[in-house]
């Protein structure tokens, strides 16, 4: 569970990050676009906390790792800085449910996603979406909102 909590956190961090991000950025595309021959997929639940760190170090390009549709994961949340902290709590923020099988690598320093093991892309150019946040009063109690929505790139 742990190790789930740990690559939902890395994904949606990757996630906010590349919202932030201008559509301008320049990525090298060359570094993963050969090494989609012999690949090892290796699906999200059958990995140890170690394997998965070795492959987001980029260590193991040639493994690929399954995100198969249907499977739910935990998602785990921190926000802390001079300006605002997250007040630690014990509960679980949640989940999310994968809607379409898709696969990541990391290769080097670069995170590539696909659908079907030979077309890769960068994140930036595989996701799309909008990342929001508001100020709303529930239940009579002011709060922050915040949400995403992620799509794939045509």
């Amino acid at each position: 569970m742990k190790k789930l909590a740990m690559m939902s956190f890395a994904l949606m961090a990757t996630c906010g990050l590349a919202f932030a991000a201008s559509a301008d950025f320049p990525i090298n595309l060359k570094a993963w676009e050969t090494v989609s021959q012999n690949l090892k997929v290796i699906n999200i639940c059958n990995l140890a906390d170690n394997d998965l760190s070795e492959i987001m170090l980029g260590h193991h390009p040639e493994i690929a790792i399954e995100f198969s549709a249907q499977t739910t994961l935990p998602i785990s949340f921190f926000l802390k800085g001079d300006l605002v902290n997250l007040v630690e709590n014990e509960q679980n923020f949640g989940a999310v449910k994968i809607v379409q099988t898709f696969y990541a690598r990391c290769v080097g320093q670069e995170l590539v996603l696909s659908t079907n093991l030979t077309n890769w892309k960068p994140f930036l150019e595989f996701i799309t979406g909008n990342l929001s946040v508001s100020l709303s009063i529930q239940e009579g109690t002011p709060s922050i909102v915040v949400g995403a929505e992620t799509n794939q790139r045509p």
